[in-house]
């Protein structure tokens, strides 16, 4: 009898993935994925970006100026920020002690301290400690120069801001700090432009997304909204805007824009700053003669000045210089040359007749040996320091006006 042969097995083919399966399967892939990322990038920012936790950006949106600095506000590579919103290791008594000298220093990026921006030519002055700030310095000195065992400087200038910010920080915050003497450090930010259709306050650029977010809800709106979100609460998305940022000096193209016609762009200069920036200069002496506190108007260093003291510039500052130039229109240094003359003479007869001083701070550096820009206006320490020694001069030597420890 013969035996039936068993048909030879075939193999299981196997079973696909429904789409369900495998969308389940990539959504989990990709939050693994992202979650890493975002890992990572945070022990990046804690590493090498001096992240502490909490808020990544060191500012805050501001109801009434748009932009203040961040509250408690920590980077341990040296920068700290009082629960007040000063740079400032320590808050301040809002009910000042008997004998107490205190001075506030009002202004944006220069004065609050900021390091470089253009780490492509120099990283070595990224950050700069709170000890290293044009305060820390002036109040030592101050303390001995002037024989007041206590003597405050306080740090409240916000990068970026302008001067119409100071007219509302004066009245929304400092002068409830009681203050004896106000120093305005400003120059860079808003003093030369040459736009005739330039407004102080439609033309402010760092709105911190305000009018996106709470103008029209437009899909522009929406987008903007939803990346501002992300850069303050995902260090992945904070740690790739910031590359983009530190790319674009390396995109920028050199001498970009028409060249600079002279005769036009001084007449030009005049008409923007006495319709701007001069009337708010004007308004903060007139509220603080009001206020009887005494006030030192300062024109902050511009680096594109400092071309007859490149000999003595280390190398790097040299390159900064350089950077600097080829990176404005041509002509720009004939015209930023010519320009300050005329502005801080201009700031000088407004504020005198008002009780007020005024500094140009622009030619303190001639015999310097060190390296002291990091940037275009930004100072290293060594910078900072200088310019503390001449505010502190000034204040000495002008005593009597400047020197009113109110009660």
């Amino acid at each position: 009898m013969t035996t039936p042969m068993t048909p030879p097995e075939t193999p299981e083919t196997p079973t696909s993935l429904s789409f369900g399966k495998k969308l389940a399967f990539s959504l989990i892939l990709l939050v693994i994925v992202g979650g890493l990322a975002e890992l990572g990038a945070n022990l990046y920012l804690r590493a090498a970006r001096g992240y502490a936790g909490g808020e990544f950006l060191q500012y805050e949106f501001d109801a009434y100026k748009n932009i203040g600095l961040a509250r408690n506000w920590v980077d341990t590579r040296g920068v700290r920020h009082n629960s007040q919103g000063f740079r400032r290791d320590t808050d301040v008594a809002r009910d000042k002690p008997a004998g107490t000298f205190r001075v506030i220093l009002m202004g944006a990026s220069t004065a609050y301290g900021l390091g470089g921006l253009w780490p492509h030519i120099q990283t070595e002055y990224e950050v700069l400690d709170n000890s290293e700030t044009i305060d820390a310095y002036l109040e030592p000195m101050l303390k001995e120069r002037l024989g007041i065992a206590n003597v405050e400087v306080i740090n409240t200038a916000v990068p970026s801001i302008w001067t119409h910010h100071h007219l509302i920080n004066l009245n929304q915050t400092i002068l409830g700090y009681e203050p004896d003497l106000i120093l305005f450090l400003d120059g860079w930010n808003d003093y030369f432009f040459r736009d005739r259709w330039h407004d102080q306050f439609a033309s402010y650029a760092h709105g911190e997304q305000a009018s996106a977010i709470m103008g029209p809800p437009t899909v522009g709106s929406l987008a903007r909204m939803n990346g501002w979100w992300l850069f303050r609460k995902s260090a992945l998305v904070h740690v790739v805007a910031r590359a983009v940022r530190d790319l674009k000096p390396l995109l920028k193209r050199p001498g970009r824009g028409q060249p600079i016609v002279l005769d036009t762009a001084l007449a030009d200069l005049s008409y923007v700053f006495e319709r701007n920036a001069r009337k708010m200069i004007e308004r903060n002496a007139l509220i603080l003669r009001q206020e009887g506190i005494p006030t030192l108007f300062m024109l902050q260093p511009i680096l594109a000045l400092e071309r007859d003291h490149m000999a003595r510039m280390p190398e790097v500052e040299r390159r900064l210089f350089e950077f600097n130039i080829a990176a404005w229109p041509e002509g720009y240094e004939t015209y930023i040359r010519a320009a300050v003359p005329i502005i801080a003479k201009r700031v000088e007869e407004t504020v005198t007749p008002l009780g007020g001083r005024f500094l140009d701070l622009t030619g303190i550096y001639p015999t310097s040996q060190g390296q002291i820009f990091t940037d275009y206006a930004h100072l290293t320490p060594e910078g900072n320091r200088i310019l503390a020694q001449r505010v502190a001069d000034e204040i000495v030597t002008h005593r009597e006006q400047l020197v009113k420890i109110r009660p």
